[in-house]
């Protein structure tokens, strides 16, 4: 169902142009029609549907999401007193991260995904599985590294990304990312971010070699 919606997306797009092309240049649109069949143009009733369907696809994936969300609140409210009622809990998390896998792979390719991938992470967060949750965002990084998504999320990732030992990893992308042109709006968010985590690996050098406690204790609350 997705790929035929992300097709019906990219006609939008393409009969966008042309409508814009309608209202700026009719000899360009007159010689297009000349050039190209009719039924090949994308219709007025097109882009109603295309509208409907980006509609939809977001209240599927908020409904989504505030299920996933739930989900999570009734996992925090079970009992965990016990070895069994952990053990019956940590099954009750690992569907809820399966269902979130499964609802961001639904939505792959479509502009909700991150909005469904989020979720996806809150529920990673929560049963501490660190080294996914750095892939998660990792890919998401590289497939939207302009999103707001990404500069939002970035603390997040440099702290658990640093449990999972993959900091360096994290950085490198976020250090690639700050140096796109033309700079974008999260920018310096994502520079604010690397700054403090090089201060942090400039104290930590410096305390290799004198033994400083007091500036181990401060690079680890910069962290």
């Amino acid at each position: 169902m997705i790929s035929i919606i992300a097709l019906s997306l990219a006609a939008g797009g393409a009969g966008g142009f042309l409508l814009r092309a309608q209202k700026t240049d009719g000899s360009m649109v007159l010689s297009l029609k000349g050039a190209v069949p009719e039924e090949y143009l994308a219709s007025q009733d097109s882009f109603s549907r295309v509208r409907n369907t980006r509609n939809t696809l977001d209240a599927l994936s908020a409904r989504y999401g505030i299920e996933i969300m739930e989900a999570l609140w009734i996992y925090g409210q079970l009992p965990k007193g016990t070895e069994s009622e952990r053990k019956e809990a940590g099954q009750v998390l690992e569907r809820i991260i399966q269902f979130a896998e499964a609802a961001v792979q639904e939505f792959e390719g479509t502009a909700q995904q991150l909005q469904v991938t989020q979720s996806l992470l809150f529920a990673l967060q929560r049963a501490e599985r660190y080294d996914r949750w750095t892939e998660v965002y990792l890919e998401a990084l590289h497939e939207h590294p302009t999103h707001p998504f990404v500069a939002r999320l970035a603390i997040d990732a440099l702290e658990n990304s640093k449990l999972a030992g993959q900091q360096e990893e994290v950085l490198q992308a976020l250090s690639y990312i700050s140096a796109l042109e033309p700079a974008f709006a999260e920018m310096a968010e994502i520079e604010a971010e690397l700054n403090a985590a090089n201060q942090c690996f400039t104290h930590m050098e410096f305390t290799s070699v004198v033994a400083n406690a007091g500036e181990a204790e401060e690079c680890e609350n910069l962290d």
